[in-house]
Order: C-alpha cells, then sequence, then structure tokens
C-alpha cells in the first residue's frame, strides 16, 4: 500500500486556495443574486452551489488525510 505524504507547508498552501475558492464563490453569488429571477439565476445559484460542495468535500478530504497521516507518525 503507497502513501503519499504531504508536507505542512503543501497542505497551508492547498487550504489557502481553497480559501480563495471560497471567496470567489461568495463573488459569484453576490453576481448571480443580481440577475433577474428566473431560470438562468437559478441554474447559476445551483452550479455556484455544487462549486461550494465541492470546495468542502476537498477540505474534509484534506483534514481527514493530514489527521491520518498525524496519528501515523504517533503511532511509529
Amino acid at each position: 500500500m503507497s502513501v503519499i505524504t504531504r508536507t505542512e507547508g503543501e497542505v497551508r498552501v492547498e487550504w489557502a486556495e481553497l480559501q480563495e475558492l471560497e471567496k470567489m464563490v461568495g463573488k459569484l453569488t453576490f453576481t448571480a443574486l443580481k440577475l433577474s429571477p428566473g431560470v438562468e439565476r437559478r441554474d447559476s445559484l445551483i452550479s455556484i452551489g455544487s462549486f461550494r460542495d465541492r470546495i468542502a468535500a476537498m477540505k474534509r478530504s484534506g483534514l481527514e488525510a493530514v489527521t491520518a497521516e498525524s496519528s501515523a507518525r504517533r503511532k511509529a
């Protein structure tokens, strides 16, 4: 079984990039809310929500990986 380990710096960079994406989601949401009510606005908000969900999943995945690496180091 192959384990990919990341340095603390790599994790911090990834986390910062995800934070930037979250800021972009906020701006996209604000812009989408300026659209007239209707299908385009609804579809835009649905797409933005999906994007937000993917960012959250990446953050969870990153936290789980870091937690697993930390516990593996403590056991060693």
